[in-house]
């Protein structure tokens, strides 16, 4: 008897791919890449292994946070390095929206 959840593979799947399709909206691709990862562990039930879904689903979801991570500190490290700081950076952003604003 198999004792796998198919709604949690279907749902680690679904949430996967989200997280892979939003990488750029930082929150989202968090919320839904934990929630895979979660539905992904707990599809199996009482089996000892997951399904081959449940696992592409896990590595996918795994991709996916670190992808948003990488570009996120990538974004943090280009800022800092083309603008010094981030202090640097939010006054030349400010100055850049009052002269706009004119």
């Amino acid at each position: 008897m198999n004792k796998r959840s198919q709604p949690m593979i279907t749902a680690a799947v679904i949430l996967s791919t989200i997280s892979v399709s939003t990488v750029c909206c930082i929150y989202i691709s968090f919320l839904c890449g934990i929630l895979g990862i979660i539905f992904a562990l707990l599809s199996k039930g009482g089996e000892s292994t997951m399904s081959y879904n449940a696992k592409t689903a896990l590595s996918i979801s795994v991709f996916a946070i670190a992808l948003t991570v990488s570009l996120t500190a990538g974004s943090f490290i280009l800022v800092i390095k083309q603008y010094g700081s981030l202090d640097a950076f939010m006054n030349t952003y400010l100055q850049m929206i009052q002269s706009q604003q004119k």
